[in-house]
């Protein structure tokens, strides 16, 4: 078993049924166990990216089976919801990347681990700290540390609450 972190972004369509859908997916595949999200922050586009607003989170949770297994997972939930596996700066319907499994490093063509971006990107820094307080592994320091390094540029609007642990997102009309 891994404790994992998975960083989740959509600007295309219905971005909260974008992440909702994300999250259903990967529950339904073997080896998943519990899980905590973090709230839902609106970020603007950027690393040159177009297109409308990011709602992005993070997931946490525990894995009984490889990083390589998990990362197929975001992969189909990609695929599934649309969205194209060459990014190429364009918008998403929905963006799954893998921030961290236990304490692998790695560095392949597929998947590095920790994620790279991890360090400076606020919109997963904000919604990290949420729900992981311990350090991030393979960085030495925690999501609140790196969030306080990063400067205020780049900063991320709470829109939806962190739900408790276990459960989804809700919506208030």
């Amino acid at each position: 078993m891994a404790e994992f972190a998975l960083g989740m972004g959509s600007n295309l369509g219905d971005r909260l049924e974008n992440l909702t859908e994300a999250v259903r997916y990967i529950l339904t595949r073997p080896g998943m166990g519990r899980f905590r999200l973090s709230g839902i922050y609106e970020t603007e586009p950027g690393e040159g990216v177009g297109g409308d607003n990011f709602y992005n989170c993070v997931m946490v949770g525990n894995f009984y089976g490889s990083s390589e297994e998990l990362q197929c997972s975001c992969r189909e939930a990609e695929i599934l919801l649309g969205s194209r596996i060459e990014k190429n700066n364009s918008s998403r319907t929905i963006d799954i990347d893998l921030l961290f499994f236990g304490d692998e490093t790695r560095s392949g063509p597929k998947l590095i681990l920790p994620h790279p971006g991890i360090g400076r990107r606020r919109f997963v820094l904000e919604p990290l700290a949420e729900v992981w307080v311990e350090k991030v592994p393979g960085l030495g320091a925690t999501a609140e540390e790196l969030l306080n390094e990063c400067g205020e540029g780049g900063g991320a609007e709470l829109v939806l609450e962190k739900p408790d642990s276990g459960c989804f997102w809700e919506v208030r009309n």
